[in-house]
């Protein structure tokens, strides 16, 4: 039976929940949210919703004596902090589990902490797994799992799947090489009959994660994938981060749009207290005659502002401020001053007056050999002088490069940090751990970049980073609470692929708020709506003459269409890079009671195509504008459903926006 404790954490969650201002959960799915926190955090330790082995011991049994404590918070309206630990006796291991509940989006969240309070190593812990536990309850009907593909550089990055949950080992996944999103996302969504459970990990690392399918109860486990180690006296470590979201219904989509939302209002970045958008992002590829970049960078900021860009982009190429070029130079985090003769200050001087922000590259967990780095620290480099994976896992090495980093911020004013990494560094990290410690390089990497991170954010507030890792290899909801993708995918670095651009896109919005990517053409052609998302990098010269009207259309769309990213996201048409079908996803905003829909005729297509739009009220009425024709009408809900676009070329387009009709 729960103890008074245990009853009076429920109660407040369940009080929470009552009180939510938003109407997103339905009372079902508010009380499987509070049924499965009262399965797992208020109950004794065999219950706790995670697991490791601890001395050849599960931790289950292991913990049944630990004396254990729970203490419940409230933070704010939206959310209460839950901390539960258990202590061995007297001293030795301490267990702490850091949770959040959303009672507006029926959610739940936490990392464990591990310590070693005794005054000698622990015994070995294995199979560490933040999460172990069944997601949802039998309720009849098979198991399906939807999840999404990694970045791939192609069109099936962040592809879409939906496959049945077998039984026995289920399926499982872990990304390539070290890299939260290389070749696997690491979020879910398991489908149980009339509802299920969305699942995120939070991990810039190798996580791992396994669904079964127990007697029809979806079980899930997720971690690192790999811990075999001893805690010295005195050491903590982390688990991965571990986001579960409650729905019902028929429709799986409801999974994926609340676990959206859960990000959007509560991992979000946001710059004093308001929403950061992609950004619409000009570059410069000229150089002036003497070989510098610096009078080509400064003259294009007031033209690109004019015409309504928002951030000075300098990417590794072609600007490459640093001696050395890519990739040789990745090591030596100082200005070329052949290049830049007075650093890069006067570029941030410049941007700042023109009313840009400023973007630059790094790749500060990459060195190369002959590089600053690797001359002077082989220490701080899995690879030594000859280069490899800087080591965030040494707290000297990481203070030195945040203060070489910080001291570039500061002098050219950055408002977003490009961090790329060019590099697996699962083999880097394994290579670093003895027998008895395996893990904990990489545990202490991950720990050491986020508090690197954090720290330059402190010191700068309102910055941000650019989530990049050979494009969208590195997005968890770790990474996202700390900045945006703005180039989800290297295929760009080969041009525009339309239609690999409208499957990416999709892919990343079933879970994404906000990501962005190039922009090879200019509103209304083709590649520019395949790729526009609310902001953009604009691979073209956009201070150009001749393109400022082109610019200027752009930007006024994007602007435009800005706002219902922020909504409900549906993929009205299948998935598929076919040239014989349209493609298209929609944006609903229930608040407003508005959106748009952008439908893609393929080379192939016919002229016309019929979509179905949902999140409409059927008896509503919907002021509609075909914004390649300026026609406008105005449509039932019922009517707005059963769509009818067309395209004149193919390839080519449809953009339609509604809005709800003011009351007659």
């Amino acid at each position: 039976m729960p103890s008074a404790a245990a009853c009076a954490l429920c109660a407040a969650f369940v009080a929470l929940l009552a009180a939510a201002a938003s109407a997103a959960p339905t009372p079902a799915e508010r009380q499987d949210a509070a049924a499965w926190t009262r399965a797992h955090l208020a109950g004794p330790a065999a219950a706790a919703p995670f697991s490791f082995t601890y001395g050849g011991n599960p931790s289950r049994r292991a913990m049944a004596g630990w004396k254990a404590t729970r203490t419940v918070r409230r933070i704010d309206a939206r959310r209460t902090a839950l901390t539960l630990t258990w202590q061995e006796q007297p001293t030795g291991l301490r267990v702490r589990m850091e949770a959040v509940a959303y009672p507006a989006s029926a959610a739940l969240e936490w990392t464990l902490h591990l310590t070693n309070t005794g005054a000698a190593d622990t015994p070995i812990i294995e199979g560490l797994q933040a999460l172990d536990a069944a997601l949802t309850g039998a309720r009849g009907g098979a198991l399906t799992l939807h999840r999404s593909l990694g970045d791939s550089n192609s069109a099936d990055s962040f592809r879409p799947v939906a496959e049945p949950i077998p039984t026995g080992d289920g399926l499982g996944f872990a990304p390539v090489g070290g890299r939260s999103s290389d070749g696997h996302m690491p979020f879910f969504n398991v489908q149980a009959g009339s509802g299920g459970a969305a699942l995120a990990i939070g991990w810039s690392g190798q996580w791992a994660a396994r669904i079964r399918n127990q007697a029809g109860v979806a079980h899930a486990t997720a971690g690192m994938e790999l811990t075999h180690l001893r805690l010295h006296a005195g050491e903590e470590i982390r688990t991965p981060r571990i986001l579960l979201v409650f729905w019902r219904g028929a429709d799986p989509l409801r999974g994926a749009q609340m676990l959206r939302r859960t990000l959007f209002d509560f991992n979000t970045p946001r710059r004093n207290g308001e929403v950061v958008f992609a950004p619409i992002c000009g570059s410069v590829g000229e150089v002036d005659p003497d070989g510098s970049y610096e009078g080509p960078h400064i003259r294009v900021m007031k033209p690109l502002a004019q015409r309504g860009v928002e951030v000075f982009w300098s990417d590794m190429d072609p600007q490459q401020w640093y001696p050395g070029g890519f990739p040789a130079g990745t090591g030596t985090w100082e200005p070329d001053l052949a290049k830049y003769p007075r650093g890069l200050k006067p570029v941030g001087d410049a941007a700042r007056a023109a009313g840009l922000g400023y973007l630059l590259w790094f790749e500060p967990e990459r060195v190369a050999a002959g590089t600053q780095i690797a001359r002077e620290h082989p220490e701080w480099v899995a690879g030594g002088a000859g280069g490899g994976l800087f080591r965030l896992d040494l707290p000297e090495a990481r203070r030195w490069i945040t203060d070489k980093i910080d001291t570039q911020i500061a002098l050219a004013g950055l408002d977003w940090i490009r961090w790329d990494f060019n590099i697996q560094p699962l083999g880097y990290w394994r290579g670093c751990d003895a027998p008895d410690r395996q893990g904990m390089t990489e545990i202490r990497h991950i720990e050491g970049l986020y508090a690197m991170w954090d720290e330059l954010a402190k010191r700068h507030p309102g910055q941000l980073i650019d989530l990049c890792a050979s494009g969208g290899r590195r997005l968890d909801i770790e990474a996202l609470r700390r900045g945006l993708p703005l180039w989800h995918s290297d295929l760009q670095c080969e041009g525009a692929h339309p239609e690999a651009d409208q499957l990416q896109n999709a892919g990343l919005y079933r879970w994404l708020p906000l990501h962005a990517c190039g922009l090879f053409g200019l509103e209304p052609s083709y590649a520019f709506r395949s790729a526009a998302t609310t902001g953009n990098v604009l691979c073209l010269a956009a201070h150009a003459p001749e393109n400022e009207a082109g610019v200027r259309r752009s930007v006024e769309v994007q602007k435009k269409l800005r706002p219902y990213v922020l909504g409900d996201f549906y993929d009205t048409l299948p998935h598929t890079a076919e040239a014989s079908r349209w493609f298209a996803y929609q944006f609903h905003r229930a608040d407003l009671d508005a959106g748009y829909v952008i439908a893609y005729r393929r080379a192939a297509c016919a002229e016309e195509q019929e979509l179905r739009l949902r999140g409409l009220r059927p008896i509503g009425r919907y002021e509609v504008t075909f914004e390649d024709t300026g026609e406008r009408r105005t449509l039932t809900g019922a009517a707005l459903a059963n769509l009818r676009v067309s395209a004149r070329e193919a390839p080519g387009s449809a953009l339609v926006t509604y809005r709800k009709a003011p009351a007659r």
